[in-house]
């Protein structure tokens, strides 16, 4: 049985990889610190999966040979069936980027660096998960071959700054070493098990409808994004994984929607009193968000997003309904 390791594993994205893995039978390593990751995540892959998930509680960013050295009780079959290290530990939400910048520029860099070293020393594949901040801003759909403009100096550039820096650390450590390392620049994606703090839009504004809060739009509401559920995220991912690709590919939706459009549509799916409301644009907020797909449809076929951004969002108002205490 093939084992993975997952960094960031009680996070949203690391939870729904390490399920998916489990459920196709791998044996999955999971590390986190909890800095943003979910306890309660992390506890449903355990009581669902005993006997086949591991869990260390580890900063990324430090030497992995103590998290090594706890955890004797991992079966040996987990290290010498290793083929994939997920690096997917790093704060991703704006509102947090002030206060976790260091963090986040640590784990794209040292913990990149250190989960590279653990992938060579297993003979195993790192996909860095990659973002379409490193594009910055653009007003055409974004492909593999723009080289992005970011403002290298600003609220914004620990995340898209440290992401340039983990992709650029996985072409010379391929360069060097003769490895395979991958990366996967992940667009904007929701659904469930997102953390409740979270201020991503999909899930505040539906936080705001069930609570009859208004809608806080940054900028006049025109500034697009391309939504894409978590399942078709995961698939694509895991997809990329398994056909061993090392080039950068974008994953993602390229069904692109205003942030008013938005709104607008939870407001038709939850019947409330929300009005939309405007502020001052964000300094450096891309204006507009859109991954060209055709690199992805040619080597992952036949992988695509399947999820309607209305079903997507139906779903995710029924989850974020069943762990609160929102009136249904």
């Amino acid at each position: 049985m093939k084992s993975a390791l997952v960094t960031g594993a009680a996070g949203f994205l690391g939870y729904h990889i390490c399920a998916q893995l489990l459920k196709e039978h791998y044996y999955v390593i999971g590390l986190d610190n909890f800095i943003t990751g979910s306890p309660q995540n992390i506890s449903d892959l355990k009581n669902a999966y005993p006997e086949k998930f591991y869990f260390a509680n580890h900063d990324v960013s430090t030497p992995w040979e103590v998290w090594q050295n706890w955890q004797n009780s991992i079966p040996t079959e987990c290290f010498t069936s290793l083929v994939s290290v997920f690096h997917f530990a790093s704060v991703a939400s704006p509102h947090l980027f002030d206060k976790c910048s260091l963090e986040i520029l640590a784990a794209n860099s040292q913990g990149l660096k250190n989960a590279i070293a653990f992938a060579d020393q297993h003979k195993a594949q790192v996909i860095f998960a990659s973002t379409s901040e490193i594009y910055g801003s653009s007003t055409q759909p974004l492909n593999e071959n723009n080289w992005g403009y970011v403002n290298s100096f600003g609220p914004r550039s620990c995340y898209d700054e440290a992401k340039r820096f983990g992709e650029a650390l996985i072409y010379s450590s391929n360069l060097v070493n003769n490895t395979q390392h991958g990366v996967v620049r992940i667009f904007n994606t929701y659904g469930p098990r997102m953390n409740p703090t979270d201020e991503r839009v999909v899930q505040q504004f539906i936080k705001n409808a069930l609570e009859n809060k208004d809608f806080l739009i940054y900028g006049d509401g025109t500034q697009t994004r391309s939504f894409c559920y978590v399942d078709d995220l995961i698939s694509g991912i895991i997809m990329y994984a398994q056909s061993k690709i090392s080039d950068p590919l974008n994953l993602g939706n390229d069904h692109e929607i205003t942030i008013v459009a938005l709104a607008e549509l939870i407001q038709q799916l939850i019947p409330c009193s929300s009005k939309i409301q405007f502020s001052n644009k964000r300094r450096d907020d891309p204006i507009k968000r859109q991954p060209e797909l055709k690199k992805a449809y040619q080597m992952l076929m036949p992988w695509k997003p399947t999820v309607p951004l209305q079903e997507g969002v139906l779903r995710t108002i029924q989850h974020i309904k069943g762990v609160s205490s929102y009136a249904t």
